[in-house]
């Protein structure tokens, strides 16, 4: 006597016809619902993000045009922008029109700009902090045959904590003035910070320096392009300022 498949009874983990699913069918379909309410559930989620942020971003401006208010100059480091690779005959006319045209802004204006010449580098102070922070995505870009390179200059700390990174920079005129040292060393990336030691008496510095990168890969390529170059009448002593570990 031949035997019929028995069927089971419809039901959730049947297929209708009292064949049986697969238990990897009915977590395929859970999984599935799972995915769909993640996917709806996000545009809510960005929504409220979005809000969060805006709240912070509008506390944080108008804390800011407060604190600009009593000290007006307190915000001037983070409206200043290193820009390097550039051709040494380009003007400020002509780098003004290429950062107009690169950002799409008719009206870009610089506050200021300390162009040297000899370097192919320039300091330029924009309007503001945020036409500042905009102007950074033009790092990298193509000007004439060069790439530009874009540094902000933040608020550098003026103590430079002990680390293996720390670096003590000697031989440097003792007519130099900070921001001189540090022309010398923003080509290389943005200063964490920095100290000039400075002789009390005179009112000059010492003739010695110490800093940090916020890159710290970067701490041997600036001991191998700097030490033992000649600056003015002396060659510079470019180390760490901490012997290394024996350990």
């Amino acid at each position: 006597m031949s035997m019929l498949p028995i069927g089971l009874p419809n039901g959730p983990y049947s297929d209708g016809h009292g064949i049986p699913l697969l238990a990897t069918d009915a977590v395929s379909d859970m999984e599935k619902k799972g995915l769909r309410d993640q996917l709806e559930a996000q545009p809510r989620e960005i929504q409220r993000l979005q809000g969060t942020l805006a709240h912070y971003r509008n506390w944080a401006a108008q804390l800011q045009a407060r604190y600009q208010l009593f000290n007006p100059d307190a915000a001037r480091p983070a409206k200043r922008v290193y820009v390097g690779n550039l051709p040494a005959a380009v003007s400020e006319a002509e780098l003004r029109q290429a950062v107009n045209e690169l950002m799409g802004n008719g009206d870009l204006l610089f506050n200021g700009m300390h162009q040297v010449q000899d370097k192919g580098y320039a300091f330029v102070e924009f309007r503001s902090v945020e036409e500042a922070s905009n102007a950074m995505a033009l790092d990298g870009v193509k000007f004439h045959d060069s790439y530009l390179k874009l540094v902000g200059l933040e608020v550098v700390k003026t103590v430079v904590q002990d680390s293996p990174h720390k670096l003590f920079i000697g031989g440097l005129p003792c007519d130099w003035s900070e921001d001189q040292v540090k022309e010398m060393l923003m080509p290389f990336g943005q200063l964490k910070a920095f100290n000039l030691v400075m002789d009390r008496g005179t009112g000059n510095s010492k003739g010695y320096a110490f800093a940090e990168f916020m890159d710290v890969h970067v701490t041997d390529i600036v001991i191998q392009n700097l030490n033992g170059k000649p600056c003015n009448t002396k060659f510079l002593t470019v180390k760490r300022a901490l012997a290394p570990s024996p350990f």
